[in-house]
C-alpha cells in the first residue's frame, strides 16, 4: 500500500508573508481507520439487511467494490439480495442476531459480515461555485446518511457501526432526474464509510524552509525530484555548518524528514533542537508550535495504524 510523495508550492498565508523562504509540501499519508479488526478476519461479505431508500443493489455493489479496492482483506464477496426482504412485518430493530450472523458467515464462507442497513437521502436546493465562473449555479444538494453494521460470528452485538453523514451536489439541468439522483446518491453512500472502516490515504500539507544557503537550496531541488534522503543529507550538513536561524531551519526540515519516515521520536527530537534556536515570540516559534501539534496528532494515530497494518508486516 505505497504512495508516491508529490510536491506542490502553495500560498502559505501569513507565514509566507513574513518569510519568503517558507514553502509548503503536500503528500499522501496513510491514516488509520476507526476500527481495528481481529487478524483472523480475512474474508468479508457485504449484505443488505433490508430494502433501502436508495438503490440497495447499487449501494451494496459499490461498497463491496470500494472495500476490495483497498486490498486490505483477502476476499470480499457480495450478497445483493435483501436479507430480510421476505419478512411480512418489517423489523424496527435491524440489528442481526448472533444466529443469523453465524449462518450467513457459514453459508458465505466469510469471517465478517458488513450489513448495509440504511441509506437516508434528503434533497434540498443548493448552489455550486466554480473557480473560473463568477456566478453561482443552481444545484440540488443531497444529504446522505448511510448506516453500516459490522458483525463477526463470535460476538452477540455488532463489532462496529458506521453512521456518518455527507453531502453530494448535482448541477440543476433538464437531464437531471430522480433516477440519476438515487443511483449516484447510493454510490456515494457506499463511499462515505470506507475511510472510517479501513486504513486510507489522506493528503496532508506541511511547511518547510527553502533557500538561504547552498545546502538548503540544493535540498529543495532534491524534494522536487522526490529524493528525501538526498534532502536529509543536505539539511544535516547545513545543521552542522550553519548557525542561528539557518541552523534552526535545517533542524525544522529534518523533523519533517523523520515524520515522512514515521519516526515520531526523531521528529520530536529535531523539532526540539529547532525550538532551542528560535527567537521567542517570532513567527518561526509560532510555526514550531503549530507543527508540534501536528506531530502529536500524527503520533497518537500511528500506534493504531501499526496495529491495523500488522497483517502486512508493518509495510506501509
Amino acid at each position: 500500500m505505497k504512495k508516491t510523495v508529490s510536491l506542490m508550492m502553495l500560498v502559505a498565508g501569513t507565514f509566507l508573508a513574513s518569510c519568503s523562504s517558507l514553502q509548503t509540501i503536500s503528500f499522501d499519508q496513510l491514516q488509520a481507520g476507526d476500527v481495528s479488526f481481529p487478524d483472523a478476519v480475512r474474508k468479508v461479505a457485504v449484505i443488505l439487511s433490508a430494502e433501502l431508500e436508495g438503490d440497495g443493489k447499487v449501494a451494496s455493489e459499490a461498497l463491496a467494490e470500494n472495500i476490495a479496492n483497498v486490498n486490505y482483506f483477502d476476499q470480499v464477496v457480495i450478497c445483493d439480495s435483501a436479507f430480510r426482504a421476505t419478512d411480512e412485518v418489517p423489523r424496527a430493530n435491524v440489528v442481526l442476531t448472533k444466529e443469523e450472523i453465524q449462518k450467513l458467515s457459514e453459508d458465505l464462507g466469510v469471517d465478517m459480515i458488513l450489513s448495509f442497513d440504511r441509506i437516508h437521502i434528503q434533497t434540498k436546493p443548493g448552489i455550486l461555485l466554480y473557480p473560473d465562473y463568477p456566478v453561482p449555479v443552481d444545484a440540488v444538494d443531497g444529504i446522505i446518511s448511510p448506516i453500516i453494521r459490522l458483525y463477526i460470528p463470535s460476538r452477540d452485538k455488532p463489532l462496529f457501526v458506521v453512521a456518518k453523514q455527507d453531502t453530494i451536489s448535482w448541477e440543476m439541468s433538464p437531464a437531471l432526474s430522480d433516477q440519476t439522483i438515487v443511483k449516484e446518491a447510493s454510490e456515494f453512500a457506499a463511499s462515505v464509510p470506507v475511510e472510517h472502516l479501513l486504513p486510507h490515504w489522506n493528503e496532508v500539507t506541511r511547511f518547510y524552509y527553502d533557500g538561504g544557503n547552498i545546502e538548503m537550496r540544493d535540498a529543495g531541488v532534491c524534494l522536487r525530484e522526490n529524493d528525501w534522503d538526498g534532502a536529509y543529507n543536505l539539511w544535516n550538513t547545513a545543521y552542522e555548518k550553519r548557525k542561528g536561524q539557518q541552523k534552526m531551519k535545517a533542524a525544522f526540515n529534518i523533523a519533517l524528514y523523520y515524520e515522512i519516515k514515521d519516526n515520531m521520536k526523531q521528529a520530536r527530537d529535531w523539532l526540539g533542537k529547532a525550538r532551542k534556536l528560535v527567537k521567542s515570540g517570532s513567527r518561526d516559534e509560532q510555526l514550531i508550535d503549530f507543527y508540534s501539534s501536528e506531530l502529536e496528532e500524527r503520533e497518537g494515530k500511528l500506534s493504531r495504524l501499526r496495529i491495523q497494518m500488522k497483517r502486512f508486516d508493518d509495510n506501509f
